[in-house]
């Protein structure tokens, strides 16, 4: 009998696998919904969070079981120097449709007629089963069709090597996994999740002719951060910084924050803190001389984390003042925990 070529550990059987899921499945498919894409360390931490760190020894089984399963889409994380480890598989939720265009070895333009035929019959279950999992989350339809033809999208430019935004995704999720993972050990919800698409907290700017360089042809100061949440009654939005954006751009961007807190000034809601999580250390080095030189009194509202730093903590939990490497919230790194500051 002749050998069998080894198949690849990105092909999934167009037949599902059954799979009854589990509490901490559902918690790990919520966070991923959130994320978008996120790597396998990055679920472990919500699985752990869920299941008080039972069962952990077998969680990378038991991804790969919602794989078969459906419920996840993976895909080779390729080289990617923001993410930390060998080659990690991606993970997202998405409609099936991606993942078996990528079976195809082909790009989606040259897959033909016939074959996406058979693609799109064979993603009918995957969908399904996605959607009704995403309901018992808690998800509305319309928000869940939303997101799974965006992911699949993302998911279709990313798996033949076009620029899609994915791995800004994943350090997006990298950091939220840890952050949110040590919210949650303190006993601290983290609520009102608004992910990006979603998030928005721009504004009609009320003085359109002295900050014409702020705003767009409606008048608006437009900020739209990677994602908006709340955790013990502190707001936080998420801006993760790659490296592709010059300082220029920065700086654009941190005076549309400092204007919305010009602008909001009187108000007596706790104030939003802007997290600023630097994916190399030059870029963090470029961020902080950024802000440095806004000199402004609400830079204080940023924190600047390094990827570099959290990744050397190793397995959580962590003490996240170790990741802060900018002399603007010294002071807070001088009480010695960081938590305190932002969660307390």
């Amino acid at each position: 009998m002749a050998d069998r070529a080894p198949r690849s550990r990105l092909h999934r059987d167009p037949l599902l696998a059954p799979l009854a899921l589990q509490n901490r499945d559902l918690t790990v498919l919520r966070d991923l919904y959130y994320y978008r894409f996120a790597s396998t360390p990055a679920l472990m931490r919500s699985a752990e969070w869920a299941s008080g760190g039972h069962g952990m020894q077998h969680f990378a089984k038991r991804l790969t079981q919602l794989w078969r399963a459906g419920y996840v889409s993976r895909f080779d994380a390729g080289s990617n120097r923001y993410l930390h480890g060998s080659r990690p598989f991606l993970y997202t939720i998405e409609s099936g449709k991606a993942a078996g265009a990528a079976r195809t070895g082909r790009r989606p333009e040259d897959i033909s007629e016939s074959a996406w035929r058979d693609i799109l019959r064979e993603a009918t279950p995957v969908r399904t089963r996605v959607r009704e999992a995403l309901l018992a989350c808690g998800f509305e339809l319309a928000d869940i069709d939303r997101v799974l033809h965006n992911n699949t999208e993302l998911a279709l430019k990313h798996y033949v090597g076009d620029t899609s935004g994915v791995r800004h995704h994943a350090l997006t999720a990298e950091f939220l996994s840890v952050f949110w993972y040590q919210a949650r050990m303190d006993g601290h919800a983290v609520d009102n999740i608004q992910p990006d698409g979603i998030a928005d907290l721009s504004f009609r700017e009320p003085e359109p002719r002295r900050h014409r360089e702020l705003i767009n042809r409606e008048g608006t100061v437009v900020i739209k951060p990677d994602c908006v949440f709340t955790i013990a009654g502190h707001r936080f939005a998420l801006e993760a910084e790659t490296g592709t954006s010059s300082a220029s751009a920065l700086t654009r961007k941190f005076r549309r924050y400092i204007r919305a807190f010009e602008c909001t000034r009187d108000q007596k809601d706790t104030p939003l803190r802007v997290l600023l999580y630097c994916g190399s250390d030059a870029q963090t080095r470029t961020v902080s001389s950024v802000l440095a030189a806004l000199r402004s009194e609400f830079v204080t509202r940023f924190l600047i984390l390094a990827a570099s730093n959290l990744r050397a903590l190793g397995s959580s939990p962590v003490d996240l003042r170790h990741c802060i490497s900018s002399p603007l919230v010294e002071q807070i790194a001088d009480t010695g925990r960081l938590r305190v500051a932002l969660f307390g």
